[in-house]
């Protein structure tokens, strides 16, 4: 009887023990039914948070815009001449030092070279004609007396120390071939030659400045041809600058730039006064002249400017990274991206100006990575 009731308890152990396990098997699938709906909807919802991105933007206000151009270049000095010898000689004093640094006005005398022997020999080539013209004037008085007072006034006057005169004209065709054949008129152009070669012995200043170079000394040898120095207006300056052809447009001549040193803490006002007529290949930029005067200023030294263009009306400044393929730009219509062709007017270093954004429109305040026509985005309203 005992062995019966244990076989009893034993089939009863193994039916619970089936029975608690499929028991937990269908509560664990029915669990996990419920579970996954929520999951898919969290996976939705994250991704849908992902497309959704967040967009800084600004509402468009166009206005007129007086744009400014940004220039730097290099001055060059508006006058400077090299000096050159074109005579021969020894190199005498002015009383000015012939040195670098030393200030000449207009017409004062830079140097002379020592002309004492080409000046004698003038002398001479003027008392030679002085005594043919005396030899003449018996022949003249009784050949040519209609024109005889003309020639004796002219020996009257003849000063060997003064420039010489124009010999008298004559009056007929014969006293004109009489002149001829006694050499008048070669002997008349030789002393002419010779005074003019004598004026560059002697070399003044053609503009008020100051020696920046000087190769000689007094007591020295020159020779023709010699570099002697360089001469440089210290006031008048202009500066060398460069600008992109489609900024070029917006100079002309006589505009005014404002130029300041960053070194000199310094400014100074100048204007446009050409425009170079090359373009750079490399870089598509043209050269542009501004006459610039100041004490302080000095060859060589770099500035930098800003000229005022013209006025541009109904445009807005936008960061150029902003600006798509060079003239599109995103804007946010119903929360979404949508690209608009604009105007690119100009640019600056890190600006551009554009025209034809619609007044009002939340134009995008930063680049969205990745962004394309269409994205879904947030606006945040600066």
């Amino acid at each position: 009887m005992a062995t019966n009731n244990n076989k009893i308890f034993r089939k009863l152990s193994v039916l619970i023990g089936i029975g608690i396990l499929v028991g937990g098997i269908f509560l664990s699938l029915k669990l996990v039914s419920k579970a996954e709906p929520q999951d898919t909807e969290a996976k939705d919802q994250t991704v849908g948070e992902s497309q959704n991105r967040y967009a800084k933007t600004i509402k468009v206000q166009n206005k007129n815009s007086n744009s400014i151009l940004e220039i730097r270049g290099k001055l060059v000095a508006k006058e400077k001449v090299d000096l050159f010898a074109e005579v021969t000689g020894i190199l005498t004093t002015t009383g000015k030092n012939f040195r670098e640094g030393v200030y000449f006005q207009k017409g004062e005398t830079l140097f002379i070279i020592d002309d004492t022997e080409v000046r004698l020999d003038l002398k001479t080539s003027k008392s030679k004609l002085y005594s043919v013209i005396v030899g003449l004037l018996p022949d003249l008085e009784a050949d040519y007396s209609e024109n005889f007072q003309a020639w004796y006034d002219y020996v009257n006057h003849f000063d060997i120390e003064k420039p010489i005169q124009a010999l008298p004209t004559t009056k007929s065709e014969r006293e004109k071939l009489y002149i001829a054949a006694r050499g008048l008129e070669n002997q008349y152009l030789g002393i002419k030659q010779k005074e003019h070669r004598l004026t560059k012995y002697k070399i003044q200043a053609p503009f008020s400045g100051v020696l920046t170079n000087a190769l000689i000394y007094e007591g020295g040898l020159i020779r023709a041809g010699q570099p002697l120095g360089t001469l440089m207006n210290a006031n008048n300056y202009e500066l060398e600058a460069t600008v992109s052809l489609a900024d070029a447009k917006f100079l002309s001549r006589g505009s005014k730039v404002v130029l300041y040193s960053d070194v000199l803490d310094k400014e100074w006002k100048g204007s446009v006064a050409r425009f170079g007529k090359t373009m750079d290949v490399k870089t598509q930029t043209q050269k542009v002249f501004i006459s610039v005067s100041g004490s302080q200023l000095n060859e060589g030294m770099y500035l930098n400017g800003k000229v005022k263009a013209e006025q541009l009306d109904n445009v807005i400044e936008l960061s150029r990274r902003l600006v798509i393929d060079g003239n599109q730009v995103y804007i946010v219509d119903k929360d979404k991206l949508k690209l608009l062709k604009v105007e690119v007017l100009r640019y600056t270093d890190n600006q551009a100006i554009v025209r034809g954004v619609p007044e009002g429109s939340s134009l995008l305040q930063e680049p969205i990575t990745g962004a394309y026509e269409g994205m879904q985005v947030r606006t945040i309203e600066s």
